[in-house]
């Protein structure tokens, strides 16, 4: 074999591979950096080609404001004739349809006009319309996104969903406000608009055939293995949560906020101030929308009472919602019906959480897997506390 044409492919030194190891690593945190530098001047620039619709001002600076899941969040501020304001921009999550969005702006007009004064109203651009529709990627694969802008909520930003700590004044307060949307939107005509997902009775259905599939997925993680572990009970809870339609004829069907949890709203001095993030409202049974919301509020995260439903807690949220109905003299307060069937819907409502938990871990990516872990044990451990206490949960709820 004639060799002096040939390149030889000679074995690194461990000192060699190590020095070529640092550079690979020295590359991936260049490529990282540059990857998120790049990506804030694109959604800033997104951003402030938007805001070219609306007639707010000079921009003079752009933050992103971390917690959401979904949709990405943004507080900007502009300032117009010397005065400075503040805006709350948000970019809707890919797939969303214009329906959705429509149906999420027009409820939110409706439910302030009629009495819910602390939630963040929408601004309109210069042709009058509540969001902008925009372009991202290359003219033959472009994907449409949305772009909306509201008031800028005052308040403290205390909590997060996975960190429900209100104090009791706070329960209370939390819970008139729901009461308050309720009332203020009970009436609201979605003249064909609507979210795309099933209502709760309806959706509680499709989720067998669909948790069946995903423990199939082909992966060895422990997320995928807890979850397969878990899946006979969660099925068969699916099925002692329905509730017949004769029964639900005879519960209240409102607009329901659907993400109502301490971290969409704002707080001072231990009152809740605003509310925001209706982007999963839809029309459905009001039960659902106050057991979800006790699920998200009323349910510990703390250590040994992980997943524990504090009844107290449940017991104050209520009380005040039933009270703040009264003093309306609209909607109804919960009903007989309404008492009875609690413990049955809001384990329908955990339901619709692990459903959450599962679906976006399996559609995720670069999902961090002990975090997705602890949101799904926890609500696993609610699911079993609930089926094991439905008799005290339904004597709080009758007691109130």
């Amino acid at each position: 074999m004639d060799i002096s044409r040939m390149r030889h492919l000679e074995e690194l030194s461990v000192d060699q591979t190590f020095n070529l190891f640092t550079q690979s690593k020295d590359l991936k945190n260049i490529a990282a950096d540059f990857f998120q530098s790049m990506e804030a001047t694109l959604i800033r620039n997104q951003i402030l080609d938007v805001l070219r619709s609306y007639d707010l001002g000079q921009v003079t600076a752009v933050y992103e404001i971390f917690g959401g899941y979904v949709n990405r969040s943004f507080g900007i501020y502009t300032e117009k004739d010397g005065t400075t304001h503040e805006y709350f921009v948000r970019k809707y999550k890919y797939g969303i349809t214009e329906t959705e969005i429509l149906f999420e702006h027009s409820m939110i007009d409706y439910s302030i006009v009629h009495g819910l004064d602390i939630a963040a109203g929408l601004i309109r651009t210069k042709d009058g319309t509540t969001f902008v529709k925009k372009n991202e990627g290359s003219k033959e694969n472009a994907t449409d996104i949305y772009f909306a802008v509201y008031e800028f909520l005052q308040g403290e930003d205390l909590y997060t969903w996975d960190t429900p700590n209100l104090n009791d004044e706070e329960f209370a307060s939390a819970a008139g406000v729901l009461a308050t949307f309720h009332n203020a939107a009970r009436d609201f005509d979605p003249q064909g608009l609507e979210r795309l997902e099933p209502k709760i009775m309806e959706f509680l259905p499709t989720l067998p055939e669909k948790f069946k599939d995903l423990a199939q997925t082909d992966i060895d993680t422990k997320f995928h293995r807890y979850y397969r572990s878990k899946l006979d009970s969660i099925l068969k809870v699916i099925e002692s949560s329905q509730i017949p339609q004769d029964v639900l004829d005879k519960m209240a069907y409102t607009p329901c906020h659907n993400d109502f949890h301490a971290g969409n709203l704002k707080y001072i001095d231990s009152k809740v101030v605003g509310i925001f993030d209706f982007d999963w409202s839809k029309i459905d049974r009001r039960l659902f929308d106050v057991t979800l919301a006790m699920a998200y509020c009323c349910c510990s995260w703390q250590d040994e009472k992980d997943g524990v439903l504090l009844l107290d807690k449940c017991a104050i949220f209520l009380k005040s919602y039933q009270q703040k109905l009264a003093e309306f003299k609209g909607l109804e307060p919960l009903n007989a019906v309404e008492i009875e069937y609690l413990p049955t819907m809001i384990a329908a409502a955990n339901m619709y959480l692990i459903n959450w938990d599962v679906t976006a871990y399996y559609a995720g990516t670069d999902l961090n897997e002990y975090e997705y872990i602890a949101y799904l044990q926890h609500n696993v451990r609610l699911m079993n506390w609930i089926e094991i206490h439905k008799t005290e949960i339904s004597e709080m709820a009758k007691s109130i």
